[in-house]
């Protein structure tokens, strides 16, 4: 496969790739991912996000946010706005609500979420959803807070094809589809990647999470996303390179900030 990729949603802040990020960025580049976002969880990993984005000019953008699960220590984010305004951050996220692990208070989960979606809509910045288990409220609080002007995508998508439209037709949000696409029982998501409109789709990788079928078990990094097109690919009964072509052009749609690295990139080539 020539075309290139975009990763959507990654992690490489933590500690899974301190011995080899520089490894991992070369691999995933010699695979085609032109470009990823990386996404913070808190103050801290949000900050890291600007390094990396500092040390992998070309291919790092970085998003910055509070994860649900995080969300019973993130204070009264006045830390965070200083961050979203910062000309290097091409996202809002990961934020969001998980009420399967609940590990902090939902109301509590639902405030920073809140908070977090009127910063991002402030400042036009497309917003990275985390949604496990609860989805009315999280396109409630979509519905009432995001701005319409800015693109949001549910990352980690595993519903089914009836949720997946209502995501796309009430909150205009992409779904971000990650390895999970490769297991042989995800079939409700099987059905959501056949029948859903491609326009509306972007991959991802989660790393160093949700680790694609054959290295099932193994840390994940942005160099698997080929494998996750392909199953996508085979699901739509289309060749690699269109699923490829759409998915990157739907990813530039979703950062316009990419897209505009991706010009400068070409200017100066």
């Amino acid at each position: 496969m020539s075309a290139r990729l975009i990763d959507t949603h990654a992690h490489l802040d933590g500690p899974e790739y301190a011995a080899d990020l520089d490894d991992v960025v070369r691999r995933a580049e010699k695979a085609h991912v032109s470009a990823l976002v990386s996404c913070g969880q808190d103050q801290a990993t949000s900050a890291q996000t600007l390094v990396l984005a500092d040390r992998f000019p070309s291919v790092v953008a970085a998003a910055v946010g509070v994860h649900p699960h995080l969300a019973k220590d993130a204070g009264d984010l006045s830390w965070l706005a200083p961050l979203l305004d910062d000309p290097r951050v091409a996202a809002a996220g990961e934020m969001g609500l998980d009420y399967h692990y609940d590990f902090s208070p939902r109301d509590r989960q639902r405030a920073v979420f809140e908070r977090q979606l009127q910063l991002a809509a402030a400042r036009g910045l497309p917003v990275i959803v985390h949604c496990r288990e609860a989805y009315d409220d999280v396109i409630a609080l979509l519905r009432t807070h995001r701005n319409r002007g800015a693109s949001v995508v549910v990352h980690c998508f595993t519903a089914t094809y009836e949720m997946g439209k209502t995501l796309i037709d009430e909150c205009g949000a992409f779904l971000g589809i990650g390895g999970a696409v490769t297991f042989k029982k995800a079939t409700d998501l099987h059905e959501a990647v056949r029948r859903l409109p491609l326009e509306w789709l972007v991959l991802e990788t989660d790393c160093p999470y949700m680790t694609p079928v054959p290295h099932r078990g193994k840390r994940n990094e942005p160099a698997f996303l080929p494998l996750t097109c392909a199953a996508v690919a085979a699901l739509r009964r289309v060749a690699v390179e269109t699923i490829a072509e759409a998915t990157t052009a739907n990813a530039l749609r979703l950062f316009p900030k990419l897209a505009a690295q991706a010009s400068a990139m070409q200017g100066n080539s």
